[in-house]
């Protein structure tokens, strides 16, 4: 049985993700739902942006942007907890 994932976003997150979307045409919320996406498909990353503490999760969308989401993850005994640290957005894959 595979426990529920709820994802948080820290605070300097939160505005980092909207000034970099910003920059790249993207709107807050596709922004946000890129970012939850990368999460979820779950694919992490084994040699761009590594994190000494947290995972680093990447996905590549068909419109030339990549995405790494450096998280912090928590177990529970009921779900695990994801505290989105800082999201990175380039063009190119990994």
């Amino acid at each position: 049985m595979t426990k529920d994932r709820v994802i948080d976003v820290e605070m300097h997150a939160f505005f980092r993700m909207i000034e970099r979307g910003a920059q790249l045409g993207l709107d807050y919320l596709e922004t946000k739902n890129r970012a939850f996406q990368t999460i979820k498909n779950g694919k992490k990353s084994n040699r761009k942006h590594l994190s000494r503490n947290h995972f680093t999760y990447y996905f590549y969308f068909n419109d030339n942007l990549s995405f790494y989401v450096i998280c912090q993850e928590r177990e529970n005994r009921l779900f695990t907890n994801i505290l989105i640290k800082t999201v990175i957005i380039e063009y190119g894959r990994e």
